[in-house]
């Protein structure tokens, strides 16, 4: 029980607003997931390049991935989601700049939910977004995870034929990073800082 405890305390002054202010900016590189079509005539992409930054001082963070970065199970695949879907050569980015906003109760295993309010840009669309996640303190390193839809439309995305006939309108996007302790560059700073939520 006292371990339990010494646990939950320990898990706490991480996620404290004082705490915060005190460990600088964290950064990470993770895996990023999208399916549409599930269960049938499912179209899957991963990308191991997604990059991530957070100012703990200002609750401001920033996250972006490669378009070109995802991998498909066919080369056919990834040729239309670059060139026909995506257009990666004009977008090459996908972006989420906000910040969180709120953060939930610790659990016994030092988990929490936290909320991020900002702007998520694809295909060169931005759109105001509130995505929810779980951040977990292991040591000195976040894991954050993360899971939300996404409607093609709101990106004026086309929607993939699928071989049923139906379009696939929405994607499902799944994020995992690690977190760690960084001095993050000049420009990556003043990209988070300049944020503004309105």
């Amino acid at each position: 029980m006292k371990k339990l405890l010494l646990i939950v305390l320990y898990s706490l002054y991480w996620l404290l607003p004082q705490a915060q202010a005190q460990t600088g900016t964290y950064k990470g590189i993770g895996t990023i997931v999208f399916e549409a079509g599930a269960p049938f005539n499912l179209i899957k992409g991963t990308s191991e390049s997604a990059n991530g930054l957070i100012d703990l001082e200002t609750g401001k963070l920033r996250f972006d991935v490669p378009i070109t970065s995802f991998q498909f199970l066919n080369s056919l695949m990834q040729e239309r989601f670059n060139d026909k879907y995506m257009q990666s050569g004009r977008f090459q980015k996908a972006t989420f700049v906000g910040k969180i906003t709120e953060k939930g109760p610790v659990s016994a295993k030092g988990e929490a939910k936290v909320t991020a309010a900002g702007i998520l840009t694809i295909h060169g669309v931005s759109k105001k977004r509130t995505i929810t996640g779980t951040i977990v303190q292991k040591g000195n390193t976040w894991q954050l995870v993360t899971d939300f839809p996404v409607k093609l439309a709101d990106h004026h995305i086309q929607a993939p034929r699928l071989s049923s006939g139906y379009g696939a309108s929405t994607m499902n996007v799944s994020l995992k990073m690690p977190l760690t302790p960084t001095e993050p560059e000049p420009q990556q700073i003043m990209a988070i800082k300049k944020f503004s939520f309105k």
